[in-house]
């Protein structure tokens, strides 16, 4: 026997495998999607990082930076999603998918970076700056300035300024989460910024369980009394009023979803009862604030008297279907960590309002206006229009908004199923079943260059790098079951 595989060992090394079997092996269920991704992390990690950050996109020869609003200065990150808290979830995920730690110290670099970039005020701005002269404007944590000298800075309004809006911040705190838990906790540093940034969200979260968007010491508006339910105003302008006294409470681009998920997750994670607190007072911020029958969704914005109010100038005072679902999505999560019912009835009672608000052709307007429910729309002039006419291009003003997904959602848990534990980086990813995963995964395979980039004519594109690893992990996951 220990002859034989002497000898057949002999053989392999003379005549090695044929080209045939040799492309079998390497093309084994779920390893060339594994391949690929790392081979997409590579450029983006080796020829894309800046000092373990990153931007919206780049040109192809890598000179040219884009972030929201036009180009960043060659050492300026971007948070916002998808900036470099996304890119740092993709080498996590490539990480969890192939085992090689490569890619959970790739992911480290981010961390370090995000931890680097953390305001006195606990979150982050939707920038970090990496040159050391140009973070002397900025009151980052990792700086050791006290609060008189973060006070001191006058050139920059934004110095200490945390960002909830558009995920910014969330995404910072699921991203270092996540990186925690995989890293088994072995850098203090990422859990004390957790520690800390959760701490100050919970000091400037208002009474009634909202929180502000931005923030640089306290809650604008703290100390006002508010009403304690929402109601609807008995007429609205459809001129532009522009909001000036706060406190206004927001529910626009899901900032309660992503801030109330960002908590369930800490709880989860951590088991800190004051988390799970924080999300029941911002769930019950939600049920205050949902409207009065017929109309029971939320509106984007809302004053004192818990009242629809403009936002800007395409922000009117209406209902609002996209987060309106962004909002059922939260409260059935929270409804499955609290057992509390008055967020699942305020859930099934706001799926019915958007089931009934669906328009002929199988989409949603963006907003309804009050009290009859008619489709509201904002034309490229900024007025209000109740035609789907010359519709805004810079803002959606009308399609499905992952609306059809939510509902699905709401009737499993309302049959009495318990639904999948969404994860510590929510990706589309996560929504597509096996074919589609697969029809995806072998696009990107086939379209990939030989450097590894998934090219939009002259950009490469961070939103596209970050997606196509996820369905890729998916897609190789599946594949590896199905072979065992």
């Amino acid at each position: 026997m220990i002859r034989l595989g002497a000898v057949a060992l002999l053989m392999f090394l003379v005549h090695p495998l044929d080209g045939r079997a040799q492309d079998t092996v390497e093309t084994a269920p779920g390893a060339a999607a594994r391949q690929a991704m790392e081979k997409a992390g590579a450029f983006f990690r080796d020829r894309l990082g800046v000092h373990g950050t990153y931007v919206w996109r780049y040109s192809l020869d890598g000179r040219r930076r884009e972030v929201e609003g036009g180009s960043a200065a060659p050492s300026v990150g971007w948070v916002q999603p998808p900036g470099t808290p996304a890119v740092g979830a993709a080498f996590l995920r490539i990480y969890e998918a192939t085992g090689d730690a490569q890619w959970l110290d790739a992911a480290h670099t981010v961390a370090a970076a995000l931890v680097d970039g953390q305001l006195m005020s606990g979150g982050w701005h939707f920038s970090i700056e990496t040159d050391p002269d140009e973070r002397e404007n900025w009151c980052y944590r990792s700086r050791d300035i006290e609060a008189k000298a973060c006070q001191r800075i006058k050139d920059n309004r934004s110095a200490n300024r945390t960002v909830l809006d558009d995920n910014t911040s969330q995404s910072v705190f699921n991203f270092l989460i996540w990186f925690d838990e995989a890293n088994g906790g072995k850098d203090r540093s990422v859990r004390e910024a957790i520690d800390y940034g959760l701490g100050q969200l919970t000091r400037v979260q208002y009474r009634n369980g909202a929180f502000p968007n931005f923030f640089s010491t306290g809650a604008p508006g703290a100390d006002v009394e508010t009403a304690s339910h929402a109601s609807m105003p008995a007429s609205w302008s459809p001129d532009w009023q522009k909001p000036e006294t706060p406190p206004y409470f927001i529910v626009n681009d899901n900032v309660p979803r992503d801030t109330g998920r960002l908590f369930l997750s800490a709880y989860k994670t951590y088991r800190n009862p004051d988390y799970l607190k924080a999300a029941m007072r911002l769930g019950d911020f939600l049920v205050a604030a949902q409207l009065p029958h017929p109309q029971e969704g939320w509106a984007q914005q809302y004053d004192r008297t818990l009242q629809p109010v403009w936002g800007r100038k395409f922000e009117p005072p209406a209902v609002v279907s996209r987060e309106t679902a962004g909002s059922i999505d939260f409260l059935l999560e929270l409804y499955q960590a609290s057992n509390k019912a008055r967020y699942l009835e305020a859930a099934r009672s706001a799926g019915d309002w958007l089931s009934g608000a669906r328009l002929p052709d199988g989409t949603w307007a963006r907003y309804y206006e009050l009290n009859t429910n008619r489709p509201l729309y904002v034309d490229n002039d900024n007025r209000v229009t109740f035609e789907p006419v010359n519709l805004l291009t810079h803002y959606g003003m009308k399609g499905e908004f992952e609306i059809p997904l939510t509902l699905a959602r709401l009737a499993r848990v309302l049959r009495g199923e318990r639904p999948t534990e969404p994860n510590l980086w929510i990706s589309p990813a996560d929504d597509l079943g096996p074919d589609q995963l697969q029809k995806d995964a072998a696009v990107l395979m086939a379209t990939q260059d030989p450097e590894g980039r998934w090219a939009d004519g002259e950009w490469v594109d961070g939103k596209r790098f970050v997606d196509a690893v996820f369905v890729l992990a998916r897609h190789a996951a599946i594949q590896d079951d199905a072979e065992q």
